[in-house]
């Protein structure tokens, strides 16, 4: 982590309301003494996001994200801790004092390989304007690319050598340590080599224009037609979109998902500048989150295949968890956009997304598709099928006109229709009970929020809970520092990470005895790690305690200590058996 001044920071951080800058990614809503929103880290359909302006901090009790809002920042922009601060310092025109800003190791490795990334876009591009580059000229032209596009979205050509590129990095003062972590080459027991050989190369940057990597079309006969960089600490393929940098900003109120970046490419110069691709995968929630920063309304246009078909369908329920109005285009006369815009021309694309259906439409036609309505037994299934999907509709209004078109459709009667909907709705409705019984069972136990940062608190159950308090006394009451220190010693702790904690808390509140102690996480700790802390502090158990307990949680700690010494494993059997039956309720 970088070290800041503490003068700094608290400016920064007296500029930057927590629920100022997270109310431009969540919408919050007033709740007490703080403000709830749906978590931007996870997928949930009832707020567990809280964001505490008095303590300036937020917590998430549903996936124990959390911490101050330096933390947030690393975390919804992907960014680390002097990025972050660098992030927030720059919107509230606040300049970073050089002399205070020390750079990680890993700061310094992100930023270099961004700069490796753009010398090898700009290597990629003028060999695709060289001699070299006539094979990818021709393809490009072939498939109808215009030259102003193929400057404006950086299209490039890897030659059919196995180190141009290395060559042409090493010139620029790269050492090989920096290309293996770039993910712009491949290593074998024979040595290193260009990943990227006799490819189009498509550069993908981020929505702060970054080049973070780099999509490569093969133009000769390859098992992999399509390759990216491989994945390191600036390029996560889940985590990005193609052409997001150009969509964000479009006019059109929403964003057109495809899956390649020639369907992107060619929406873009046919003047529908809202497309966005995945890289290679199917559409991940974190995806659906970056795209709900931007847009509530999403209009899937995948291949009209049947393994499109069915990305469509997973694609339709991730981004309705996030409660994005998703609506789908049926490419018809070609398989995908870019064939269909070459066959049929800009202005019928318009047409078909102007006619596209709702997600509940789409649904109800796929369905209807698989069934012959003349057989009894066949239009049985189909109807169960229509009534999942109705059932998940909120809207009576909304429930009742596709009712009445599927009487239509099959002949039976609305009441039936209608008898039989309340049925699937109350059926799901004790399916999602039973999802928040288990979302509360996990918010009591702690058990997922601790599996990572903590493993040894699952076997150690007591011993973390008092643990926990220790540190939650140190966070709240940090004026008690003298005291809990000579009531509590690092010996007493029986988990490596909590111990780890409890030590750096204690020199660091020496070290800043006047800096807020939630204040000083997300620079000494990982945001994992930072979330976790935060969650000491607001668990069920933590509330109870206060300063005048010392030492009470002590005398525990210690207890339980002993009991794991003696044992050699330790285990509240009582509380385990708790938690077993609250897990039982859930099921």
């Amino acid at each position: 982590m970088a070290a800041f001044g503490e003068e700094f920071l608290s400016e920064l951080r007296n500029r930057c309301d927590i629920v100022s800058v997270v109310s431009r990614y969540v919408e919050l809503k007033k709740s007490s003494s703080s403000f709830v929103g749906l978590c931007p880290f996870h997928n949930e359909k009832t707020p567990s996001f809280h964001v505490n302006p008095a303590k300036q901090f937020f917590y998430c009790f549903g996936c124990h994200a959390g911490g101050d809002v330096i933390t947030f920042v690393m975390k919804i922009e992907n960014l680390t801790y002097p990025e972050a601060v660098n992030f927030l310092a720059e919107s509230v025109g606040m300049h970073v004092p050089k002399s205070t800003a020390l750079d990680s190791e890993i700061s310094l490795l992100r930023k270099k390989i961004l700069e490796m990334n753009r010398v090898a876009a700009r290597f990629f591009h003028d060999t695709l304007m060289s001699e070299k580059g006539g094979v990818a000229l021709e393809y490009i032209k072939k498939r109808g690319l215009l030259p102003t596009t193929v400057a404006r979205f950086g299209i490039g050509y890897a030659p059919e050598s196995w180190d141009s590129l290395i060559k042409h990095m090493q010139s620029k003062g790269y050492s090989r340590d920096d290309l293996k972590a770039s993910g712009l080459v491949s290593t074998t027991e024979r040595g290193m080599f260009d990943r990227f050989r006799n490819r189009v190369m498509f550069p993908i940057i981020d929505y702060r224009n970054n080049v973070i990597g780099f999509g490569g079309r093969a133009l000769a006969d390859d098992p992999a037609k399509y390759l990216n960089t491989s994945e390191n600490i600036v390029f996560r393929k889940g985590e990005n979109l193609y052409a997001l940098n150009h969509a964000r900003t479009n006019k059109l109120g929403s964003l057109i998902l495809v899956e390649g970046y020639m369907d992107v490419i060619s929406l873009h110069q046919a003047g529908f500048n809202a497309a966005v691709a995945t890289l290679g995968t199917a559409l991940t929630p974190n995806q659906a989150r970056l795209m709900k920063r931007y847009t509530d309304k999403v209009i899937i246009c995948y291949d009209s295949d049947a393994a499109g078909k069915n990305a469509t369908r997973r694609a339709i329920e991730i981004l309705k968890n996030v409660d994005i109005d998703v609506k789908v285009v049926t490419v018809t006369g070609g398989k995908d956009p870019d064939e269909f815009i070459k066959a049929h021309g800009a202005d019928k694309f318009r047409e078909l997304l102007d006619g596209s259906s709702n997600d509940v439409e789409y649904k109800l036609g796929e369905i209807s598709f698989k069934y012959n309505l003349n057989i009894d037994s066949e239009k049985a299934a189909c109807v169960r099928e229509y009534l999942g999907v109705l059932s998940g509709i909120r809207s009576r209004v909304e429930r009742e006109v596709y009712i009445d078109r599927i009487a239509r459709e099959t002949g039976l009667t609305k009441e039936n229709l209608t008898a039989e909907l309340e049925t699937y709705i109350r059926r799901r409705a004790r399916e999602e009970k039973k999802n928040e019984e288990k979302k509360a069972y996990s918010m009591l136990s702690g058990a997922d929020r601790n599996k990572n940062v903590n493993p040894e608190a699952q076997r150690n159950l007591s011993a973390a809970r008092a643990e926990e308090d220790v540190i939650s006394l140190l966070l709240n009451f940090p004026q008690k520092l003298d005291k809990i220190e000579k009531t509590v010693s690092p010996d007493d702790f029986v988990t490596d990470f909590n111990r780890k904690v409890y030590t750096v808390l204690c020199e660091k509140l020496k070290e800043n005895p006047s800096e807020e102690p939630q204040f000083m996480l997300s620079s000494l700790f990982e945001p994992d790690e930072v979330g976790v802390l935060i969650g000491y502090i607001t668990q069920v158990g933590a509330l109870s305690v206060d300063g005048d307990e010392i030492d009470a949680v002590a005398e525990r700690l210690r207890s339980e200590k002993k009991k794991k010494e003696k044992s050699g494993d330790m285990s509240d059997e009582g509380f385990q058996n708790y938690l077993e039956n609250l897990k039982k309720k859930g099921k």
